[in-house]
């Protein structure tokens, strides 16, 4: 039987991965009509979530999947995905599929709070260069404390970007690790499995949306940065990790996909217009009709044909994904 690696950031997002792994009993194999009301778990996944042991991690297993809440940001999540895999293949019981799970801003127009958002790209947005012109110094003329100068602080305020007659100009160029020959910013998971877990996730009742998902270092907090990621990367969702699971999954050669819930839009940091028990109620739906229904985690090696899905995802409104 195919085993999965779930990779979630923080332990509420494994909580709602769990639940909805734990699904609603049932004596049968019966097959039910695809919804919401109908996500039933495979009878591989009667027995109570147990502890799994991974290196200094501690996961959580039912039948072939495993829940591993590796820690916030790319490091911590390739440390945590790396491990589980060599772990797994030194017990001779290796992953077939990891999957990155967890909650991610959407852009406006794109995703909103409680979409279900799947990868088509990953793309490690802040790690590369950037390439501009300097601050101008402050004039000699300019006085600057000891203390000012020692905090970044001027004066006069803030030095003005200017370009090279002397007016004002926008920002510099960023640079990918692929502009700079030392690697590729991007990851792209299987456009068959991409548009299978789309066809999947469907039962949902979500709004599915397929596109890039950037990840990130710093999470956005303006409506500037926000805009400037669009320009660039016309990204779906953001989030932290997904860059950097991917690659621990493909140095093991195991395919990766990456699916997020939408919390918050992207933009101005405002608390107060998150919904995390929305993204969190969306991720335990999500879980739970990946393993309702054959064409999930539980057959990961059938083709997409049979499941229809070569069409590619759509939302629940008929409205074709997005491609970033």
């Amino acid at each position: 039987m195919n085993r999965t690696l779930i990779v979630t950031a923080v332990t509420a997002e494994a909580d709602a991965v769990c639940a909805g792994l734990m699904g609603s009993w049932s004596r049968g194999r019966t097959r039910l009509p695809a919804g919401p009301a109908n996500l039933v778990s495979p009878d591989w996944d009667r027995q109570l979530l147990t502890t799994s042991t991974l290196g200094p991690y501690v996961g959580r297993r039912r039948g072939p999947v495993t829940v591993l809440a590796a820690g916030t940001g790319g490091p911590a999540a390739a440390a945590g995905a790396a491990t589980a895999l060599a772990v797994a293949n030194a017990s001779g019981q290796p992953f077939d599929l990891v999957l990155m799970m967890g909650v991610a801003g959407g852009f406006r127009g794109w995703a909103e709070i409680g979409d279900l958002v799947v990868a088509e790209r990953i793309v490690a947005a802040d790690l590369g260069a950037e390439s501009g012109l300097d601050e101008e110094p402050p004039a000699a003329t300019t006085r600057v404390s000891e203390l000012d100068r020692n905090l970044g602080f001027h004066s006069t305020g803030a030095p003005t970007h200017r370009a090279g007659d002397g007016r004002a100009g926008a920002e510099g160029a960023f640079l990918t690790l692929d502009d700079l020959g030392l690697g590729s910013s991007t990851a792209r998971p299987d456009p068959e499995l991409v548009a299978r877990f789309g066809t999947v996730l469907d039962a949902t009742g979500r709004r599915i949306v397929t596109g890039t998902v950037v990840s990130v270092s710093t999470v956005t907090g303006t409506e500037r940065r926000a805009a400037a990621l669009t320009e660039r990367l016309d990204p779906v969702a953001e989030a932290m990790e997904g860059y950097a699971v991917a690659l621990a999954a493909r140095a093991f050669g195991v395919p990766a996909v990456e699916i997020r819930a939408v919390s918050n839009p992207v933009g101005r940091r405002d608390r107060a217009a998150w919904n995390l028990p929305s993204a969190l109620a969306s991720l335990r739906m999500a879980a739970a009709a990946l393993v309702a229904h054959p064409e999930g985690l539980v057959a990961v090696a059938e083709t997409v044909a049979s499941s229809g899905a070569g069409q590619g995802a759509h939302n629940g409104n008929g409205v074709g994904p997005h491609t970033g």
